[in-house]
């Protein structure tokens, strides 16, 4: 993440299904090692108001599942190359199950 990077805390996570410190929700990155310069990186944990796509549910999960309405997710919004506006938008259960992965513990997912 570039120091320009914002990230927002959502403040009491207790109940929301979070297995994980805050922070790491924050740094989760499905994008890491893209290439392409990112600017006015916002980073935050939401809750929908109404059905998104699941990042990774379109990608790396596959499974074309969706953020429902009350369900809290990871927005990220980015000036991408200087001329693109990207956003996207990942469920918990897809973060949890990165983050097991990444500490190894995927057999606890």
């Amino acid at each position: 993440m570039t120091e320009k990077t914002k990230l927002q805390p959502l403040g009491s996570t207790a109940g929301l299904g979070l297995e994980f410190d805050e922070a790491d929700y924050l740094r989760f990155d499905p994008c890491e090692g893209d290439e392409g310069e990112i600017t006015c990186r916002t980073v935050k944990l939401v809750r929908a108001r109404k059905e998104h796509a699941c990042f990774m549910g379109a990608g790396h999960y596959g499974d074309g599942h969706t953020i429902k309405p009350g369900d809290l997710y990871r927005n990220e919004t980015a000036l991408v190359d200087g001329d693109f506006w990207g956003q996207y938008r990942v469920c918990v259960p897809c973060m949890n199950k990165w983050l097991h992965e990444i500490h190894g513990d995927e057999d606890d997912a």
